[in-house]
């Protein structure tokens, strides 16, 4: 009997020995943040912050795809300085209280930067947050140019601006409709456009507004038509960017319609199918490639389609090149050493000056805000595809 319960009491101390051993083991692996499994490299994170789902998906989806495809190629060049950089990706499903609550995540998961969110509302929303604990924040829409510690990857409502009066100028159109949506984005695209119309004779004879999920825009645009513009310009997002460019159609207008930079994407092309003429964007020239003569910068938006290509067997657009960009720059600047928020902040501030991104070109360190105008241009419609005009 004494044998049987000192067999008994030895298999006890064993058991507990084993499990013991296998807590020490586990606790090591669950708080052992740095190690990824590869060794024991560091691991640096990045936040990302985008509408895969919800109505801004049309922006966003293929940005969530891009964090998929940089994260493969981080993977297969391998650790940069003994360190792996992981991409957290956050869908906040158009909803701008879930993209708060993404940036804590973020925060709380330790990431160095950030780079979103698709909507200017949205990116506006999480910036507090982000810049209270000192963390870059690559935007990729367009925000109040006032806003601090940002980058904006996004062309601004001056550039958008920009490229429409040389539009109208061209065409000789002096007097403009302007219709927009009640949302961040929406609203803030008059004031830099009424300063470059201004400065160019270019008269606004209407200004109408609508709600950003709004079906239907037909009474908004019966208005326009009673003071004969010459072409009316939408600040908006699709779906609603869509929806108006249909009513216009349906009301038969024979003037010019031309979009913001928010409408250039496959979703916009899709809602205005084979009913197109007269409707033009401001848009990357990533979505006109192949019309592009030879180049640098051709080369440069043709590797880029290609290895999205190859993975989504689709193609990126601008909002994708927007937030390919925001990586890139933290991606070369984690390269030159710079593993902190405060140092990727030093390194984008100070030694970054010019930049040849997919969306156009950069100088951080003027007070231009976004790219400058070279990676746009207005695009037309033939054939349901967009088509570059020099």
């Amino acid at each position: 009997m004494k044998k049987f319960w000192k067999s008994i009491c030895s298999f006890s101390l064993m058991l507990i020995l084993v499990i013991a051993l296998s807590a020490c083991n586990t606790e090591t692996s669950s708080s052992n943040d740095k190690n990824d499994g590869d060794g024991d490299k560091e691991v640096i994170k990045i936040g990302a912050i985008f509408a895969e789902t919800g109505p801004a998906s049309t922006l966003g989806k293929t940005q969530a795809n891009y964090v998929k495809l940089i994260q493969q190629q981080l993977d297969e060049a391998g650790s940069i300085n003994g360190k792996k950089i992981e991409i957290i990706m956050q869908d906040y499903e158009t909803d701008d209280t879930k993209a708060v609550i993404a940036a804590d995540k973020l925060i709380s998961e330790g990431v160095v930067a950030v780079v979103g969110a698709t909507q200017a509302s949205t990116s506006m929303a999480i910036l507090p947050k982000i810049s209270s604990e000192g963390i870059p924040l690559m935007t990729v829409a367009p925000v109040n140019p006032e806003a601090k510690d940002i980058y904006q990857m996004a062309p601004s409502n001056l550039t958008n601006a920009n490229l429409i009066i040389e539009f109208l100028k061209e065409n000789n159109i002096s007097k403009v409709a302007w219709i927009n949506a009640r949302d961040g984005f929406g609203v803030e695209g008059l004031p830099s456009f009424e300063k470059v119309a201004k400065e160019n004779d270019i008269k606004i004879v209407a200004h109408e507004e609508f709600d950003a999920t709004a079906t239907d825009m037909t009474v908004q645009l019966t208005n326009i038509r009673k003071e004969n513009p010459e072409a009316v310009i939408v600040w908006s997002r699709t779906p609603g960017a869509g929806i108006v460019a249909r009513n216009f159609k349906a009301l038969g207008f024979d003037i010019p319609m031309i979009q913001s930079s928010a409408s250039a994407n496959k979703g916009f092309l899709d809602q205005v199918k084979d009913n197109n003429e007269n409707i033009y964007v401001i848009g990357s020239k990533l979505s006109v490639v192949d019309q592009l003569p030879n180049g640098e910068q051709k080369d440069r938006l043709e590797k880029f389609r290609e290895d999205y290509r190859a993975m989504f067997n689709s193609d990126p657009d601008n909002f994708t090149a927007h937030a390919a960009d925001g990586f890139h720059l933290l991606i070369e600047a984690i390269k030159a050493g710079n593993t902190t928020s405060e140092d990727i902040h030093n390194y984008l501030k100070k030694e970054v000056n010019k930049y040849s991104g997919l969306t156009g070109s950069f100088e951080l360190q003027s007070d231009y805000v976004g790219p400058y105008e070279d990676g746009f241009s207005v695009l037309g419609i033939e054939n349901n595809e967009w088509k570059y005009y020099e």
